[in-house]
């Protein structure tokens, strides 16, 4: 009876894992660049890329990373938050979840800004 119980409950836990990794649509691309195909944009260590965006999800989307940039406030150059959930400091170059630096988000940090230098722009 206990060994069934403590196997439903493992098993529980690994169905919840994996359909948070399911929901996960952060990619770790080459040159430690991220591309988040919830928000179709993909980012660098200096912030949002239009050109990433446009080889990874088209013109479209590179159109409207270009826009949303050019608004005063600070998306893509110094912050972003990641429809997982992640938010990203590019001045401190951690990504952290509200409820502090998870396993995904240390993965994200180190990808982004412990990789190799972006591609000038």
């Amino acid at each position: 009876m206990n060994t069934r119980l403590i196997l439903a409950g493992l098993a529980a836990v690994l169905a919840a894992s994996a359909a948070h990794a399911v929901n996960d649509k952060i990619e770790l691309m080459p040159g430690g660049v991220i591309c988040d195909k919830g928000d179709q944009v993909c980012y660098d260590q200096q912030g949002a890329s239009v050109q990433k965006t446009r080889e990874m999800f088209g013109q479209y989307a590179a159109d409207a990373v270009q826009k949303k940039l050019g608004k005063k406030d600070d998306w893509g150059t110094k912050k972003f938050t990641l429809s997982n959930g992640a938010k990203c400091s590019i001045p401190n170059r951690v990504c952290k979840h509200d409820q502090g630096e998870g396993e995904r988000a240390k993965k994200i940090t180190k990808h982004l800004f412990q990789s190799t230098a972006p591609e000038p722009r």
